[in-house]
């Protein structure tokens, strides 16, 4: 393609909607990117220097950055390159948000209960110990003493 070409009236026209579809559907995206992204969906396997002439056509200059940001985007699609150019309807499509998992209900009450028997436990099996060595110190005291 030569980029010496001249564009009527009525493609002007054309590539402006498109353009505008284009846009409304990719709000974020550089307007490079997206002519290298209608270019792509026109020939996916258009050169880059191809390519960069039919931009200069439609008035925008794009690089090989540009193109290869179009051909990922092309990708993410999923679609097919003649699905990708047909005009979207209104705003784009978003995907359902995943629900919140349900939040186990939290018993303040029963978990402080829980712990302070816990340590009530341990307390009393460290005051058990505590008595059965005094018994024993004072069994040898006694004996020790002869009584």
């Amino acid at each position: 393609m030569t980029a010496t070409a001249t564009m009527s009236d009525s493609s002007t026209t054309t590539w402006n909607a498109q353009f505008a579809a284009l846009k409304a559907r990719f709000p974020h995206v550089r307007d490079a990117i997206l002519v290298a992204f209608h270019i792509l969906t026109r020939d996916p396997n258009i050169s880059t220097d191809d390519a960069k002439a039919q931009a200069k056509l439609l008035g925008t200059k794009i690089t090989a950055a540009s193109v290869s940001a179009a051909q990922r985007l092309l990708s993410r699609q999923g679609d097919s390159p003649a699905a990708a150019t047909k005009p979207v309807a209104g705003a784009p499509q978003r995907r359902a948000r995943r629900a919140k998992p349900t939040e186990v209900r939290f018993d303040a009450e029963s978990l402080v209960r829980g712990v302070v028997a816990k340590i009530q436990g341990q307390g009393s099996v460290e005051a058990q110990r505590l008595r059965e060595a005094l018994r024993k110190a004072i069994a040898v005291l006694q004996a020790a003493v002869g009584t």
